[in-house]
């Protein structure tokens, strides 16, 4: 009978999980990655590596669900939300490829012409969507911190087992990208800067400056560097970086399809990283994939190269830290001395979402940076009893 057929296997449910993901339903996605670690938690345990991969994939699908619930909830402003221009896309992870949310709200069916129905329909809705955002106040930010928290989980078991495999290694070089990505959403930036410098630092030592990860990590990093003040030197250097692993890739693809190099990429010790390159070695590519990533490639590094400029052109700011400045200006005012009109660090916030589409939350609890640290210590130094992991999972699915 159907009330004894067997469950869904965790294959299925994994596999609906990522169609789910696929199709940018995450709310489905997280449901189902859910599901499966209820069930890898019973077959492997709650330490093992299997499940580990599952803690990543289902925290990259709260964030991206928190993502799309924020901006149903109207936390960010629609004229923040520019479309990216889709150059990594293709290859990159959830954070370099998010789409517009126009289609979430088309009524559709009303399209008289009364301006004062308009009008008064357009103040009802806001009304209500106040409303609904008063009670549902806190649900992203919950959202948030069950994605960063599921992805600190993932990171503890790869840490710990990180000198089985590059692999193992690799993994947890992705899962501090997504732990940025967090931070950068949440704007808690020292805490985004520290996870994206130690994934970078793990991809690096893994991969070729020709991958496209490497150029990512980069990027995000120039990202969050710029939106912290004092750091637009330090964004200048990342983002060159980032063009500088693009110029990398390009020539690799430029001599593959001109029939030189493919046999340097295959030697000179380079199997390990085209093992971890997966898909993305260049010696796996059919010439029609290398013509095409050529071509996105060079609209890509246009892009770069004008975002470099722009933050060249940038008004400098002040090398010293915040509080160097600030004592500065203490001691020259004690000193009967009129305090230097640089005392204050400009404020400008560079406009980056070219390639990225940076989408603005509200910048509360600006010294918020040691969730990440806290967390981590607390689940490095004692671990949680399986009953608490399950209940904060039910929750954060719920």
């Amino acid at each position: 009978s159907e009330a004894t057929a067997p469950a869904m296997s965790l294959e299925d449910t994994i596999e609906h999980a990522k169609r789910a993901f696929a199709l940018k339903k995450y709310e489905q996605s997280v449901e189902h990655y859910a599901s499966a670690l209820e069930i890898a938690t019973k077959k492997f345990g709650e330490k093992a590596l299997e499940t580990a991969d599952l803690y990543f994939a289902y925290g990259k699908a709260l964030l991206e669900n928190a993502i799309a619930q924020s901006s149903v909830l109207g936390k960010q402003e629609p004229d923040d939300a520019l479309e990216d221009d889709g150059a990594y896309a293709a290859k990159s992870g959830a954070f370099l490829s998010f789409s517009g949310d126009a289609d979430d709200e088309q009524p559709g069916e009303d399209v008289a012409v009364d301006l004062f129905a308009e009008a008064r329909k357009a103040a009802d809705e806001a009304d209500a969507a106040e409303e609904e955002q008063e009670e549902d106040d806190g649900e992203p930010e919950d959202d948030f911190n069950a994605a960063w928290e599921v992805l600190d989980l993932a990171r503890a078991i790869y840490e710990k087992q990180q000198d089985e495999s590059d692999e193992v290694k690799l993994k947890l070089a992705d899962t501090f990208i997504a732990l940025g990505d967090v931070s950068l959403e949440t704007e808690k930036f020292e805490q985004a800067i520290t996870d994206y410098t130690a994934g970078l630092g793990l991809k690096t030592e893994l991969l070729p400056l020709s991958s496209r990860q490497i150029a990512e990590a980069h990027y995000k990093l120039s990202i969050v560097l710029d939106l912290t003040s004092g750091r637009l030197g330090d964004a200048i250097v990342h983002a060159e970086r980032a063009l500088d692993s693009v110029e990398a890739r390009l020539a690799e693809l430029r001599d593959a399809l001109s029939g030189q190099g493919l046999e340097d990429v295959k030697g000179k010790g380079k199997a390990k990283a085209s093992r971890l390159l997966a898909e993305d070695a260049i010696e796996k590519m059919t010439k029609g994939q290398m013509e095409a990533e050529e071509k996105e490639l060079q609209g890509l590094r246009e892009d770069l190269a004008l975002k470099v400029d722009e933050l060249k052109t940038a008004p400098n700011e002040p090398t010293e830290s915040a509080p160097a400045l600030v004592a500065k200006a203490l001691d020259a005012e004690l000193n009967a001395g009129p305090a230097p009109p640089a005392a204050a660090a400009p404020t400008e916030v560079h406009d980056l979402t070219g390639l990225v589409k940076k989408k603005k939350k509200n910048p509360e609890a600006n010294g918020a940076t040691t969730n990440g640290a806290a967390k981590r210590k607390a689940e490095d130094d004692g671990e949680e009893t399986q009953s608490e992991k399950k209940a904060k999972l039910e929750e954060a699915a719920s």
